[in-house]
């Protein structure tokens, strides 16, 4: 199978697992199953994370990284589902930063840089990424189905556009394959994706489906920028070996930072939207 089959293979499987796990996601009995794939996501985007600052000689503590994101999101949860237990999460947090300097008390094993390392993975995938659950509970299933939709179709529109106009160059010291015409494309294919999305299943104006589209497919692209340049750092092309994807770091990275802003902006939709 070409790269592309095995990426188009690959990409359904997964479609339909996450709109099983979405469209059940309502459902009370399916809402602890629902958080505990996020966490299978991120939880693996991490390792993936941590492996590859093994390759530069870090040695972070794998294991705490991920209880403590394990913890961290299911405390998410229950914070939307319980007034009193808001402060859950701040707690989780607290207690893994406690318990990762009691680890390298015993250890002493350079303890500034692989602590660093340790924390810099929940501050990097972990935080971010765990606003998948607080949009889906809170907000509801639309607009976690509009937050992938329109961060992927960046993806898409990047991938086909780059792959039959690209000749510019966006970033070639970081990510050599990446072109303006791609960038471009990508942003097209976000803004109507977010338009359609808007302009069909919301009361908003179709300057907001335009607005949302833009900003998120500029943070997406940021995004996968960013996970390139860690993984040009380590010298590595996949985060590991998903055929056709890479990792999943490499499918996860544009959501980094659009799945917060958009959480952000339905916090404050009265005001900005």
């Amino acid at each position: 199978m070409s790269n592309f089959q095995q990426r188009l293979a690959l990409s359904t499987v997964f479609f339909f697992i996450l709109a099983f796990a979405i469209y059940f996601s309502v459902f009370p009995l399916f809402q602890p199953i629902f958080t505990l794939l996020v966490f299978i996501v991120i939880g693996s985007a991490l390792w993936e994370f941590y492996q590859i600052s093994k390759k530069k000689g870090f040695e972070p503590l794998i294991g705490l990284g991920l209880m403590g994101s394990a913890c961290y999101i299911y405390a998410l949860f229950l914070a939307t589902q319980y007034d009193h237990f808001q402060f859950f999460p701040n707690i989780v947090l607290l207690g893994t930063l406690f318990f990762a300097f009691i680890a390298f008390l015993t250890s002493c094993s350079q303890p500034l840089f692989n602590l660093a390392i340790t924390l810099t993975g929940i501050c990097y995938l972990t935080l971010p990424l765990s606003s998948l659950v607080t949009i889906n509970f809170i907000y509801g299933r639309f607009w976690l189905v509009f937050l992938l939709v329109v961060t992927k179709m960046t993806d898409v529109g990047g991938y086909f556009v780059g792959k039959s106009l690209g000749r510019h160059r966006l970033a070639p010291l970081i990510s050599p394959k990446k072109t303006w015409e791609g960038s471009l494309g990508g942003l097209l294919g976000s803004v109507i994706a977010s338009s359609l999305l808007i302009s069909f299943f919301t009361s908003y104006q179709l300057f907001y489906g335009i607005f949302l589209g833009a900003i998120l497919s500029g943070l997406a692209q940021f995004g996968d920028l960013a996970e390139s340049l860690l993984k040009r750092d380590v010298g590595v092309k996949d985060s590991s070996h998903l055929p056709g994807l890479g990792g999943m770091l490499d499918i996860v990275d544009s959501l980094v930072f659009t799945a917060p802003t958009l959480y952000f902006l339905l916090q404050w939709k009265e005001t900005l939207l």
